[in-house]
């Protein structure tokens, strides 16, 4: 088993997949011979292999929380919701502090139309992990998705109160707080957070476009062009169509008498 697990460490999966498979055909009872299996198929992306890993696992060590949560990311890779979600409720019943159960629960919950289910998991995930940025950011966003900006806003603050400083996820929080001010109409507000989410990130597409169009909300002409010009040039092709249509659109109106 141990050289199995080296082997995977060095990305020779096919070997370490054939030493794992022989740990556990010495010793059927031993579930972490099945556990480092199923990693290995979540890197080959082997998902049903994997799953299959995960339920020998649990078989033999039904107790072990992690192979609950496991599979149910197995299955959710596989579309099986329903029977991820199951997973996920059973690892959280084992262990009620598994705070990216929670979050993955929400992921699902969204994923099947039920958002109020969804603000509820990821509440539970950010109070379970008080600095898995993860869950401040699918929370603030789904606050805003459905009109509960002030929410948001104060979800997205206290995450900016943990996050990493000079982070990507603090840019990521920045540029989504502008987002809400900019719903709100906080223009100011706006500004702000896009161009510090552009100093941590000077390239990033996203904070450039809205920081380009919330100057334009703000009759600023030409530090509207400054942005949206930015953007144009380093999204390039890689830009979603409308994005980028609506940009140019945005431009040459400001470029007008």
């Amino acid at each position: 088993m141990n050289e199995g697990v080296v082997l995977a460490a060095q990305k020779q999966y096919l070997a370490a997949v054939e030493k794992l498979q022989s740990a556990a055909a010495i010793d059927p009872t031993n579930d972490q011979a099945y556990w480092n299996l199923a990693i290995v198929h979540m890197e080959m992306q082997r998902f049903d292999a994997a799953a299959d890993d995960l339920r020998r696992a649990i078989d033999i060590n039904p107790q072990a929380a992690g192979y609950h949560e496991k599979l149910g990311t197995v299955l959710m890779e596989l579309e099986q919701w329903d029977q991820a979600r199951e997973s996920f409720e059973r690892a959280i019943e084992i262990d009620t502090h598994l705070f990216k159960a929670y979050y993955k629960l929400g992921q699902i919950a969204e994923r099947q139309d039920d958002p109020q289910t969804a603000l509820q998991r990821y509440d539970q995930a950010v109070r379970e992990g008080p600095r898995f940025i993860q869950g401040y950011r699918a929370l603030g966003r789904l606050y805003a998705d459905l009109g509960y900006q002030g929410e948001a806003v104060q979800v997205l603050q206290a995450g900016l109160q943990v996050v990493i400083p000079g982070t990507e996820d603090e840019a990521e929080l920045h540029h989504l707080l502008g987002t809400v001010y900019q719903q709100q109409r906080n223009y100011d507000g706006a500004v702000e957070q896009f161009r510090a989410a552009l100093q941590i990130q000077p390239a990033m597409r996203e904070a450039l476009f809205s920081l380009g169009w919330t100057y334009g909300l703000q009759n600023n002409r030409e530090e509207a062009r400054r942005y949206l010009k930015r953007y144009i040039d380093l999204a390039g092709a890689e830009a979603p169509a409308h994005y980028l249509k609506a940009a140019q659109d945005r431009l040459g109106q400001l470029e007008g008498p």
